[in-house]
């Protein structure tokens, strides 16, 4: 937390809370001192390229331990005015727009997986980014278009691979 703040950045002000940087990078507080940065839409990685550069060349001490990994995490966006209801059969938790507010974290269950789930209205609407082990990646998407499917809300599934 210390090396995010020394690097000027908006730092979430509690554990499972999220923001969205002006760039479009955002910050997930997992925990006291655990972070997920995730890139903006559409750059490529590029901005999260020169952050974890940044990070390797700084003398701050402490400046936290790096566990990035290519392959860590799968992230799915779900979005539009049927987010919601898709979402609430997804998890048990509550995803509901007037119990999970922008910002908010859910470290629970979905997709029959463990998960984090950010609530970030991306694209003027209600929208969550999840984000479960990349192990899992196949199985979950087929039970997100599989319950889409069931709710015929008019979802589709888009992929976006960026390598590091």
């Amino acid at each position: 937390m210390e090396w995010i703040a020394a690097e000027g950045l908006a730092l979430p002000g509690t554990v499972n809370s999220a923001l969205t940087l002006s760039c479009g990078t955002g910050i997930l507080r997992l925990g006291a001192q655990d972070v997920l940065l995730t890139a903006p839409v559409g750059d490529g990685g590029a901005r999260l390229r020169a952050l974890r550069a940044a990070w390797q060349g700084s003398t701050l001490s402490p400046r936290g331990h790096e566990a990035y990994r290519d392959e860590g995490w799968a992230w799915f966006v779900v979005t539009g005015e049927a987010a919601p209801r898709l979402m609430s059969r997804l998890s048990a938790a509550d995803l509901r727009p007037r119990s999970m507010k922008v910002g908010q974290i859910a470290q629970t269950r979905a997709l029959h997986l463990d998960a984090v789930i950010a609530r970030l209205d991306r694209f003027g609407t209600v929208s969550y980014d999840i984000f479960l082990d990349m192990a899992s990646v196949r199985f979950a998407r087929e039970v997100l278009a599989e319950t889409a499917n069931g709710i015929d809300a008019g979802f589709g599934l888009a992929e976006l691979r960026v390598d590091g």
